[in-house]
Protein backbone atom coordinates (compact mmCIF):
# COMPACT_ATOMS: atom_id res chain seq x y z
CA UNK A 1 0.00 0.00 0.00
CA UNK A 2 2.70 2.41 0.64
CA UNK A 3 4.12 1.53 -2.09
CA UNK A 4 1.48 2.58 -4.33
CA UNK A 5 1.07 5.68 -2.53
CA UNK A 6 4.15 7.11 -2.64
CA UNK A 7 4.56 5.96 -6.78
CA UNK A 8 1.20 8.29 -6.92
CA UNK A 9 3.28 10.83 -4.91
CA UNK A 10 6.48 10.26 -7.41
CA UNK A 11 4.29 10.42 -10.44
CA UNK A 12 2.15 13.72 -9.40
CA UNK A 13 5.75 15.41 -8.35
CA UNK A 14 7.17 14.52 -12.02
CA UNK A 15 3.81 15.70 -13.96
CA UNK A 16 4.34 19.12 -12.12
CA UNK A 17 7.24 19.46 -13.20
CA UNK A 18 6.74 18.72 -16.31
CA UNK A 19 3.88 20.87 -16.50
CA UNK A 20 6.39 23.62 -15.00
CA UNK A 21 8.93 23.35 -18.39
CA UNK A 22 5.21 23.69 -20.38
CA UNK A 23 3.80 26.49 -19.24
CA UNK A 24 7.15 28.54 -19.43
CA UNK A 25 7.35 27.17 -23.22
CA UNK A 26 3.96 28.26 -24.09
CA UNK A 27 5.11 32.04 -23.85
CA UNK A 28 7.48 30.89 -26.35
CA UNK A 29 5.20 29.68 -28.67
CA UNK A 30 3.18 32.85 -28.56
CA UNK A 31 6.40 34.44 -28.96
CA UNK A 32 7.56 33.07 -32.00
CA UNK A 33 4.20 33.34 -33.87
CA UNK A 34 4.38 37.18 -32.91
CA UNK A 35 7.91 37.56 -34.45
CA UNK A 36 7.13 35.24 -37.82
CA UNK A 37 3.35 37.17 -38.53
CA UNK A 38 4.60 40.72 -36.52
CA UNK A 39 7.96 41.44 -37.50
CA UNK A 40 9.26 38.99 -40.52
CA UNK A 41 6.21 38.44 -42.46
CA UNK A 42 4.90 41.38 -44.06
CA UNK A 43 1.24 40.17 -46.66
CA UNK A 44 0.17 41.87 -49.35
CA UNK A 45 -2.04 45.14 -48.68
CA UNK A 46 -3.56 45.38 -52.49
CA UNK A 47 -6.69 43.42 -51.19
CA UNK A 48 -6.06 40.88 -53.92
CA UNK A 49 -6.64 37.45 -53.09
CA UNK A 50 -4.45 36.29 -55.68
CA UNK A 51 -1.42 38.05 -54.49
CA UNK A 52 -1.87 37.00 -51.10
CA UNK A 53 -1.95 33.32 -52.19
CA UNK A 54 1.26 33.81 -54.35
CA UNK A 55 3.22 35.14 -50.83
CA UNK A 56 2.17 32.23 -49.11
CA UNK A 57 3.80 30.68 -51.60
CA UNK A 58 6.52 32.34 -51.84
CA UNK A 59 6.62 32.04 -47.55
CA UNK A 60 5.11 28.50 -47.45
CA UNK A 61 8.55 26.94 -44.84
CA UNK A 62 8.00 29.73 -43.02
CA UNK A 63 4.58 29.76 -42.33
CA UNK A 64 4.96 26.04 -41.85
CA UNK A 65 6.94 26.57 -39.06
CA UNK A 66 4.48 28.96 -37.46
CA UNK A 67 1.72 26.72 -37.60
CA UNK A 68 3.49 23.62 -36.19
CA UNK A 69 4.79 25.87 -33.05
CA UNK A 70 1.66 28.31 -32.28
CA UNK A 71 -0.50 25.15 -32.45
CA UNK A 72 0.93 22.29 -32.38
CA UNK A 73 3.92 22.56 -30.08
CA UNK A 74 1.66 24.62 -28.37
CA UNK A 75 -0.90 22.33 -28.08
CA UNK A 76 1.52 19.20 -26.91
CA UNK A 77 2.37 21.82 -24.10
CA UNK A 78 -1.29 23.10 -23.44
CA UNK A 79 -2.35 18.98 -22.51
CA UNK A 80 0.43 18.81 -20.00
CA UNK A 81 -0.05 22.11 -18.58
CA UNK A 82 -4.08 21.55 -17.89
CA UNK A 83 -3.24 17.91 -16.43
CA UNK A 84 0.10 19.42 -13.82
CA UNK A 85 -2.48 22.37 -13.00
CA UNK A 86 -5.08 19.94 -12.54
CA UNK A 87 -2.81 17.67 -10.14
CA UNK A 88 -1.75 20.98 -8.07
CA UNK A 89 -4.72 22.37 -7.39
CA UNK A 90 -6.82 18.98 -6.91
CA UNK A 91 -6.40 18.51 -3.34
CA UNK A 92 -9.31 20.56 -2.55
CA UNK A 93 -11.82 18.78 -4.95
CA UNK A 94 -14.66 21.44 -6.52
CA UNK A 95 -17.18 21.40 -10.08
CA UNK A 96 -14.64 24.60 -10.95
CA UNK A 97 -11.91 22.74 -10.99
CA UNK A 98 -13.46 19.95 -12.83
CA UNK A 99 -14.91 22.14 -15.13
CA UNK A 100 -11.94 23.89 -15.98
CA UNK A 101 -10.17 20.59 -16.87
CA UNK A 102 -12.65 20.32 -19.24
CA UNK A 103 -12.44 23.69 -20.74
CA UNK A 104 -8.54 22.84 -21.07
CA UNK A 105 -9.14 19.89 -22.57
CA UNK A 106 -11.18 21.52 -25.11
CA UNK A 107 -8.73 23.88 -26.01
CA UNK A 108 -5.81 21.76 -26.58
CA UNK A 109 -8.57 19.73 -29.34
CA UNK A 110 -8.84 23.00 -30.66
CA UNK A 111 -5.34 23.75 -30.93
CA UNK A 112 -4.52 20.70 -32.45
CA UNK A 113 -7.36 20.61 -35.03
CA UNK A 114 -6.74 24.63 -36.04
CA UNK A 115 -2.64 23.14 -36.62
CA UNK A 116 -3.70 20.53 -38.83
CA UNK A 117 -6.49 22.30 -40.62
CA UNK A 118 -4.22 25.04 -41.69
CA UNK A 119 -1.31 22.75 -42.82
CA UNK A 120 -3.45 20.54 -44.43
CA UNK A 121 -5.41 23.58 -45.85
CA UNK A 122 -2.41 25.43 -47.22
CA UNK A 123 -0.71 22.37 -48.64
CA UNK A 124 -4.12 21.46 -50.57
CA UNK A 125 -5.03 25.87 -51.48
CA UNK A 126 -1.13 25.92 -53.15
CA UNK A 127 -1.60 22.78 -54.87
CA UNK A 128 -4.60 24.08 -56.35
CA UNK A 129 -2.95 27.33 -56.99
CA UNK A 130 0.17 25.70 -58.74
CA UNK A 131 -3.08 23.92 -61.34
CA UNK A 132 -4.26 27.84 -61.78
CA UNK A 133 -7.78 26.24 -60.57
CA UNK A 134 -10.21 28.28 -59.50
CA UNK A 135 -10.94 26.63 -56.02
CA UNK A 136 -7.89 27.91 -54.46
CA UNK A 137 -9.38 31.20 -53.48
CA UNK A 138 -12.36 29.30 -52.39
CA UNK A 139 -10.38 26.92 -50.05
CA UNK A 140 -7.93 29.97 -49.04
CA UNK A 141 -11.46 31.90 -47.73
CA UNK A 142 -12.43 28.26 -46.12
CA UNK A 143 -9.47 27.11 -44.28
CA UNK A 144 -8.55 30.51 -42.90
CA UNK A 145 -12.01 31.43 -41.31
CA UNK A 146 -12.21 27.48 -39.94
CA UNK A 147 -8.45 28.21 -38.16
CA UNK A 148 -8.94 31.10 -37.47
CA UNK A 149 -12.48 30.46 -35.78
CA UNK A 150 -11.15 27.77 -34.07
CA UNK A 151 -7.40 28.62 -33.26
CA UNK A 152 -7.48 32.23 -32.13
CA UNK A 153 -10.12 34.00 -33.57
CA UNK A 154 -12.40 33.94 -30.43
CA UNK A 155 -10.60 33.22 -27.02
CA UNK A 156 -13.24 32.10 -25.27
CA UNK A 157 -12.39 28.52 -24.66
CA UNK A 158 -8.88 29.53 -23.56
CA UNK A 159 -10.02 32.60 -21.40
CA UNK A 160 -13.12 30.09 -19.21
CA UNK A 161 -10.11 27.89 -18.73
CA UNK A 162 -7.71 30.57 -16.91
CA UNK A 163 -10.96 32.62 -15.19
CA UNK A 164 -11.83 29.05 -13.57
CA UNK A 165 -8.81 27.49 -12.72
CA UNK A 166 -8.05 30.84 -11.32
CA UNK A 167 -11.54 31.17 -9.28
CA UNK A 168 -10.85 27.62 -8.06
CA UNK A 169 -7.69 29.07 -6.51
CA UNK A 170 -8.44 31.89 -5.12
CA UNK A 171 -11.65 30.09 -3.44
CA UNK A 172 -9.24 27.39 -1.84
CA UNK A 173 -6.66 29.94 -1.17
CA UNK A 174 -3.92 27.95 -3.82
CA UNK A 175 -1.36 29.73 -5.32
CA UNK A 176 -0.90 33.83 -4.27
CA UNK A 177 -4.06 35.82 -4.79
CA UNK A 178 -2.04 38.25 -6.72
CA UNK A 179 -1.69 35.36 -9.46
CA UNK A 180 -4.94 34.21 -9.19
CA UNK A 181 -6.68 37.91 -9.62
CA UNK A 182 -4.17 38.06 -12.66
CA UNK A 183 -5.84 34.93 -13.69
CA UNK A 184 -9.32 36.39 -13.69
CA UNK A 185 -8.14 39.23 -15.73
CA UNK A 186 -6.57 36.70 -18.21
CA UNK A 187 -9.71 34.91 -18.28
CA UNK A 188 -11.82 37.68 -18.85
CA UNK A 189 -10.09 39.38 -21.17
CA UNK A 190 -10.34 36.01 -23.20
CA UNK A 191 -14.26 35.89 -23.17
CA UNK A 192 -14.27 39.62 -24.23
CA UNK A 193 -12.75 38.86 -26.89
CA UNK A 194 -16.02 37.43 -28.54
CA UNK A 195 -16.91 41.37 -28.98
CA UNK A 196 -15.14 41.56 -32.74
CA UNK A 197 -15.48 44.56 -33.29
CA UNK A 198 -12.53 45.69 -30.62
CA UNK A 199 -9.65 43.56 -31.77
CA UNK A 200 -7.13 44.78 -29.36
CA UNK A 201 -8.76 42.31 -26.63
CA UNK A 202 -6.77 39.97 -28.04
CA UNK A 203 -3.75 41.31 -27.88
CA UNK A 204 -4.52 42.17 -24.15
CA UNK A 205 -5.30 38.40 -23.65
CA UNK A 206 -2.26 36.97 -25.44
CA UNK A 207 0.19 39.74 -23.52
CA UNK A 208 -1.51 38.84 -20.10
CA UNK A 209 -1.41 35.58 -20.79
CA UNK A 210 2.20 35.11 -21.54
CA UNK A 211 2.44 37.04 -17.55
CA UNK A 212 0.65 34.24 -16.23
CA UNK A 213 2.09 31.19 -17.89
CA UNK A 214 5.17 32.16 -16.51
CA UNK A 215 4.22 32.98 -13.36
CA UNK A 216 2.11 29.49 -13.09
CA UNK A 217 5.34 27.87 -14.42
CA UNK A 218 7.34 29.40 -11.62
CA UNK A 219 4.81 28.67 -8.84
CA UNK A 220 4.58 24.96 -10.15
CA UNK A 221 8.44 24.83 -9.85
CA UNK A 222 8.78 26.25 -6.52
CA UNK A 223 5.60 22.93 -5.84
CA UNK A 224 8.03 20.52 -7.66
CA UNK A 225 11.05 21.29 -5.27
CA UNK A 226 9.46 19.97 -2.28
CA UNK A 227 9.84 16.66 -1.07
CA UNK A 228 6.62 15.20 -0.94
CA UNK A 229 2.73 17.05 -2.77
CA UNK A 230 0.17 16.50 -0.44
Amino acid sequence: MNNTVNATKTSTHLLIRWGAFSYLGMPLCYIVMFVIFGVILSFPQTGAVDDTISYIAAQHSLLSIAYITGYLVFGTLLLVSVQAIHARLKSQTSHLINLAFSFGFIWVVLMMCSGMIALIGMNTMLALYTEQSEHAVTLFYVYTTVVNGMGGGIELVGGVWVFLLSLHALRTKQLSKSLNVLGLVVGILGILTLIQSIPELKDAFGLSQIMWFIWVGAAMFERASQPELH
